[in-house]
């Protein structure tokens, strides 16, 4: 038998290797148990007086965590826990003193790369990036922002009236469009291994089956998931499942079979369930069949010809279903929306007119028909004009181009790193598109509001995942494994 003062010594021999890592895992684990706890107990009760106050703790929690993983060098930590806040923690809201409500994942966000910037400012006395082709039109697209705030402000038309809670709205609006690029940079310069990105990968999975049963059997776990699960973050879960299940030939065949399950219970929910939702299924069906090409030509042929049968046999119930639902929902009406707000850009073409600036043009001008476009292309040239649409394309393209060679680099190896590589850009693409359907990239202050940051954070993050990658290749410092 092993003696008692052994195995004294190697539980201490364990905790003194492991202790960081321990400390670190519970301060996360903590702040979410403790949230997700007061959160169920409160489900049934969401207009209790007391939800700010749990609501503020959680914040004060958040930032707690934040500073405690800063001073244990590890932000990997704290890029995780901004998923699982965003994924599960998404009804814990603060006042703003206008509609939005700050959520978590943004206020746990802006600790960390506020704590970096200071470290940066304070401590190391220097500013300094990881270089990256990317650094330029991320932060020219934030500076663009930038200008056409203050360029609003200066010209803004003579017959509109800037109402006094507007100012907090634009600096929200600016502060939110700013940050969710910035998270590409900033995970790029926190992620040097594989493995947090198997993490990342692995929790954004498992928020969606956590999801999916819990709306499902509508049960009052939904709470916790109902914000964070809008936008593309079916499409990445659904993306990430079927990416590792086509290329990371290092599963097991259970494991495979598993991740197919998972899409299998999105496609359903989706397509079947929830169709009228167009901004919902038809991103996911982009980035499979996208992913669904990469692996195999025959393959998507097979895809095509699937889809196309589906199609034919259920044309006029499909068409009733969606086509049809969609314009008596007022899709039609968008393209007089995006006509309107064309004519205003008009008028103010190089920097449009300021973070959600176009608002208050369509409230002044057409208050009977004063909407938000549904259309992020078209919100971002309307905030920051032809200057600022021009940047984002510039960075998007550069984005699409490092993933594009990411997966080349990547092909053939049959494991983690392809299927994530490929994953993430058929992702991108289905952002892409998903952005002429819905503010879902970028969220619109008078739509989805501030507090779209959870479902918007997932797509910036998992970007930044594949651009982190492609530099961990490129300088071969903690070089993807081929397990």
């Amino acid at each position: 038998m092993v003696s008692w003062e052994k195995q004294q010594r190697d539980v201490q021999a364990f905790w003194q290797e492991y202790q960081t890592t321990l400390l670190r895992i519970g301060i996360i684990l903590g702040v979410l148990i403790a949230a997700a706890a007061v959160g169920f107990v409160l489900a049934r009760r969401p207009y209790s007086s007391n939800l700010q106050t749990f609501a503020l703790a959680g914040s004060i929690a958040a930032v707690a965590g934040v500073i405690a993983l800063n001073r244990f060098g590890r932000n990997e930590y704290g890029l995780l826990a901004i998923i699982l806040l965003a994924g599960l923690v998404n009804f814990f809201t603060l006042p703003t003193g206008t509609q939005s409500k700050l959520v978590l994942s943004l206020v746990m966000a802006t600790g960390l790369c506020g704590l970096w910037f200071l470290d940066m400012l304070l401590i190391k006395k220097k500013f300094s990036l990881k270089p990256s082709p990317v650094n330029k039109p991320i932060l020219t697209f934030i500076v663009i922002g930038v200008i056409s705030f203050v360029w609003s402000i200066l010209l803004t038309d003579p017959l509109i009236y800037r109402h006094r809670s507007f100012a907090i709205v634009q600096v929200a609006a600016l502060f939110v469009n700013s940050l969710l690029p910035f998270m590409v940079i900033f995970v790029i310069n926190k992620i040097h291994e594989e493995q947090w990105l198997r993490y990342l990968t692995w929790i954004v999975i498992g928020i969606g089956m956590f999801a999916w049963v819990s709306i499902q059997f509508n049960l009052p776990t939904t709470r916790m998931v109902e914000n964070g699960m809008r936008g593309m973050f079916i499409t990445w879960v659904g993306a990430l499942a079927y990416g590792q299940a086509l290329f990371n030939e290092k599963l097991t065949h259970r494991q495979r079979a598993l991740l197919l399950l998972v899409l299998a219970a999105w496609v359903y929910w989706s397509f079947f369930q929830a169709r009228l939702w167009l901004s919902g299924w038809f991103p996911l069906a982009v980035a499979c069949a996208i992913l669904t090409l990469l692996r195999s030509r025959q393959l998507f042929m097979l895809f095509v010809f699937g889809s196309l049968v589906v199609a034919a046999v259920n044309y006029d119930y499909l068409y009733e279903e969606i086509v049809v639902a969609n314009l008596d929902e007022g899709a039609g009406g968008r393209l007089d929306i995006w006509y309107m707000n064309l004519n205003h850009v008009g008028n103010h073409p190089w920097f449009g007119m300021g973070p959600a600036g176009y608002a208050l043009y369509n409230m002044t001008y057409h208050p009977e028909d004063a909407r938000s476009t549904h259309n992020n292309y078209f919100d971002i040239l309307a905030q920051t004009g032809i200057i600022g649409l021009a940047c984002f394309i510039w960075m998007v393209g550069t984005f699409f181009s490092l993933g594009n060679r990411l997966r080349q680099k990547l092909t053939q190896q049959r494991n983690f790193a392809e299927g994530f590589a490929n994953a993430t850009l058929a992702g991108l693409v289905a952002a892409l598109v998903s952005m002429t359907l819905g503010d879902w990239v970028l969220p619109f202050a008078y739509n989805q509001t501030i507090s779209g940051f959870d479902n918007a954070v997932f797509t910036w993050m998992l970007i930044g995942g594949m651009l982190a990658l492609y530099h961990i290749l490129e300088t071969g410092d903690g070089a993807a494994n081929t397990r």
